[in-house]
């Protein structure tokens, strides 16, 4: 754990006491700084409105799904974590995992874990006869708008990762232990999604498996714009993509339309979408037990 260089970067106090107050109270900590991220975002798009900027945002509903608009407030949070980070605990932002050295090259096998991830839990859902494909929308339109919506995805999902695994996981592993901060970041990421819509025990197990995930991924690779990667494009290609619920999310513009069966909602995942489902529930674990494995076998050599 000190060889990681996000472990490093964390500054802890001498008084071991004072180290697991803050470690206890950083989740809550995360939960304020969200929570005031969003509300500043919210207000100056309010405030934008009295810039006629709402007729220029009402006019890309031509070509960009409204779902921009539940995604744009993210970027309020964002930055207030970076600001935290820097000014409350004085240390600097690319210690959250944002190190310029392998960075493309990070980001592209995140994209490419996160989309073999989701197409293997469609895929199974869609032979088992979960969902079906029930249309396809491959216009240039709707191409445009992938485009134009996967850099809002991965803003949603960079800042659900730099909150929970880029700050918290860290912060609490090093001031208490590895188990501990796995553990407070794979629940509180569970909990964040409390009030999304047709929320389940099986969708809420399912979040906690990817943040258990996300953590031993950046361990692995000990960087943030990896499991970023992945988590944008699990969302995209399952929204956006597919046409599935994200999370309880519907879209309006996709490339294709799978819609559930006649089967039951652990299987299908209802209307919170493919990860709400068992089949997300045994990909993620085998993810999970590929990446433990991993790290057991660099550590012993």
């Amino acid at each position: 754990m000190e060889q990681n260089r996000m472990f490093a970067a964390i500054r802890i106090h001498s008084d071991k006491k004072l180290n697991w107050l803050y470690a206890f109270l950083l989740p809550f900590i995360v939960q304020l700084v969200l929570d005031i991220g969003f509300i500043v975002a919210g207000y100056v798009g309010y405030i934008a409105q009295d810039f006629s900027i709402a007729d220029f945002v009402y006019s890309l509903f031509y070509v960009l799904d409204p779902v921009f608009l539940k995604l744009l407030p993210f970027s309020g949070a964002f930055i207030l974590i970076l600001l935290w980070v820097r000014v409350v605990e004085k240390r600097p932002i690319s210690g959250l995992g944002f190190y310029k050295k392998h960075a493309l090259k990070e980001l592209l096998k995140g994209l490419g874990v996160g989309i073999l991830l989701i197409s293997a839990v469609v895929a199974a859902q869609c032979l088992t006869g979960a969902i079906e494909l029930t249309a396809t929308y491959f216009s240039g339109l709707n191409f445009l708008n992938f485009l134009l919506i996967f850099p809002l995805w991965f803003l949603q999902s960079a800042t659900e990762e730099l909150s929970t695994r880029g700050w918290l996981f860290p912060g609490v592993a090093r001031r208490t232990s590895l188990p501990i901060g796995i553990l407070v970041s794979s629940v509180l990421f569970s909990l964040l999604h409390l009030g999304n819509n047709a929320i389940s025990w099986i969708s809420l197990l399912n979040i906690a498996l990817f943040g258990l995930f996300a953590c031993l991924y950046v361990l692995k690779t000990d960087n943030i714009w990896g499991v970023s990667a992945v988590h944008a494009a699990w969302n995209c290609f399952q929204g956006t993509v597919f046409g599935i619920n994200v999370s309880g999310i519907s879209v309006s513009y996709s490339l294709m339309g799978f819609s559930p069966t006649s089967a039951p909602d652990y299987l299908s995942g209802g209307e919170f979408g493919s990860e709400g489902s068992i089949f997300a529930s045994i990909v993620l674990a085998i993810g999970c037990a590929y990446l433990a494995w991993a790290l057991h076998q660099k550590r012993a050599s």
